[in-house]
């Protein structure tokens, strides 16, 4: 290999922690290319080097609780560094490589507790977008009843966050008000909120925890964060400082932060001991660190859907992920308001809009449930066999040709096993199953697990559309994440259901980690726009005949669920 730069990228995902390395494309000429051609430039910036990575697969985060196992999640991302840069070294004998950056993409949300030395105080002083504890459900439904309606909606349209239990401000609350004597020690421990990224890197340059602050984009997915101005929210700060002292949230930045994170790993710690990464880590001495970048907002950019200029024969582009989660997302582009003149930005109710970063934000809808309902179904039936799997899926696809030609009811779900996010955001929601008889078989169970995804998915999008365009204008929906790229049938019946052509693009392998690497390269190379071409690889277009089916299935799901919800624990309906 010829002398490269390379960007490593961390990505610490809710089923796995990664760390893949991306060459630095010409990179001695894009500092030097004009304004105008880096604005105007198709061209990727970044490629993958083939074999350069390493995962480890770990659950990072506890099903309802939402803690995170922040300790074995710190230890996996460093064993991947530790394996990327033996392989690079091994490799790269001559050592005609420079690790030039470092980027970072984690889960959201996450915050972890540490103490005044920047330790992780454990698990259960974290707080993640998993969390549907009881405690947690009886605090929301108490901030609920006490906000009038005119707070609540203004805490939405600046925060871009509803009041939910995915939120940092009810699992604050809760956190500080506990009456669990197993807890109260840890209240009085813990310094300061940090996110994974920003721990990992005041661990690895040496510095001050209360030095290395959290990204907007990180923030903004607490839910605390103005999204207009990129200032901790107001109203929120108001309902938390009286049960705790603001102090303990961390600093704001965008993630380019070249005044504290451009001289890499330092030899010494901050309090004048030996920094252990100086010898683990020589390679990146000299590189430059970025903040973390929430993941769904570099899958956006990953799967070149980064903004609304990204066109593909003038259809706008709508980012559709389904991992562990799933979500379907959509770039916008907004400057930080600093003097509060707010925009006409109209967040509608079952949408989320956070940061991106300090210029573009993103606005969608996310399932706390999307491969993981598949895996939970594989786990009850017994199919977790490959060869079982297939053929069941097999049997899903031609039970899917016969309902769409006679549009006959099935077994109907709401996919809320780990509680209800967009479009409802109802409060103590969980999954439920109707219509089952005793012919109903575990190829039912898993249609109705693929079709409640994508009924929900579909709700997101259609807001989606009518947000971005006013109804108006052509879309493609561009599909990442394993689960989805993986399985055609769950893509036929999306577009079938949206009526939307939905496409896999060959270049947004990891589209996660790729659009860390494309953020991280466009600062670098003082880059402003990126608008990349599509590679298709895979089409699907949708059946027409289908429509009457998926018209008669959302209804029906929509009904299930207003039928279920007065259930619900801490549900207001």
């Amino acid at each position: 290999m010829e002398s490269c730069s390379i960007i490593l990228v961390v990505d610490a995902g809710s089923s796995s922690v990664r760390c893949i390395s991306y060459e630095l494309l010409d990179s001695r000429s894009c500092r030097s290319r004009s304004e105008e051609e880096v604005s105007t430039s198709s061209q990727s910036p970044i490629k993958a080097i083939e074999g350069m990575s390493y995962s480890v697969p770990m659950m990072s985060v506890s099903p309802n609780t939402g803690y995170i196992r922040i300790h074995e999640v710190l230890d996996a991302i460093d064993l991947c560094v530790d394996e990327v840069l033996r392989l690079l070294r091994q490799t790269i004998t001559d050592e005609s490589y420079n690790i030039t950056a470092l980027g970072f993409s984690t889960f959201v949300m996450n915050l972890v507790g540490v103490d005044e030395f920047g330790q992780p105080m454990g698990d259960k002083a974290t707080l993640s977008y998993a969390c549907n504890r009881a405690d947690v459900l009886d605090t929301c439904s108490r901030i609920d009843r006490t906000l009038s309606p005119d707070t609540k909606q203004s805490l939405y349209q600046k925060t871009g966050a509803p009041l939910h239990p995915a939120y940092a401000l009810p699992q604050l609350l809760a956190f500080y008000d506990t009456k669990d004597s197993d807890n109260a020690h840890l209240v009085e421990k813990v310094h300061q909120w940090k996110s994974i990224s920003s721990i990992c890197l005041s661990r690895w340059t040496g510095q001050s925890h209360t030095q290395i602050p959290i990204s907007y984009s990180e923030a903004s997915w607490t839910g605390l964060l103005n999204f207009r101005s990129c200032t901790w929210n107001d109203e929120a700060m108001s309902i938390l400082e009286k049960s705790c002292n603001l102090k303990v949230l961390p600093s704001l930045s965008d993630f380019d932060r070249g005044d504290i994170l451009a001289d890499g790993i330092s030899q010494h710690s901050h309090d004048g001991t030996n920094n252990s990464y100086w010898t683990r880590w020589p390679e990146l001495r000299q590189s430059r660190f970025f903040l973390g970048i929430g993941d769904g907002a570099a899958a956006n950019i990953g799967s070149k859907c980064g903004s609304l200029s990204s066109r593909d024969d003038s259809k706008r582009r709508i980012a559709v992920t389904i991992g562990t989660s799933a979500a379907a997302r959509l770039c916008l582009p907004l400057e930080i308001d600093t003097y509060h003149n707010y925009s006409d930005t109209v967040v509608p109710f079952g949408l989320f809009c956070y940061r991106v970063d300090k210029s573009t934000l993103l606005l969608g809808g996310a399932l706390t449930d999307g491969g993981s309902i598949i895996e939970w179904a594989r786990s009850l039936l017994n199919l977790q066999s490959t060869e079982y799997f297939t053929e069941c899926l097999e049997k899903v696809a031609t039970m899917y040709g016969d309902r769409c030609s006679s549009s006959s009811p099935g077994v109907t779900m709401a996919p809320f096993l780990s509680g209800e996010r967009s479009t409802g955001f109802r409060v103590g929601a969980n999954g439920c199953i109707s219509g089952i008889t005793r012919e109903t078989s575990s190829i039912d169970i898993v249609y109705a697990c693929l079709e409640s995804v994508v009924l929900r998915l579909c709700a997101v999008i259609k807001l989606l559309t009518g947000v971005s365009s006013g109804g108006d204008g052509e879309y493609i929906l561009v599909a990442s994440g394993n689960a989805l790229e993986n399985n055609h049938l769950w893509r036929q019946m999306l577009a079938d259901c949206c009526g939307i052509d939905i496409v896999v693009d060959s270049d947004a392998n990891e589209g996660t980690s790729r659009g860390v690497a494309l953020l991280v390269a466009n600062k670098l190379c003082n880059e402003r726009s990126l608008k990349e071409t599509l590679v298709v690889e895979n089409k699907s277009v949708p059946d027409l005949k289908a429509k009457n089916y998926w018209n008669k299935a959302s209804l029906a799901q929509e009904s299930l669920i207003e039928a279920v919800s007065s259930t619900w624990c801490g549900n207001g309906t």
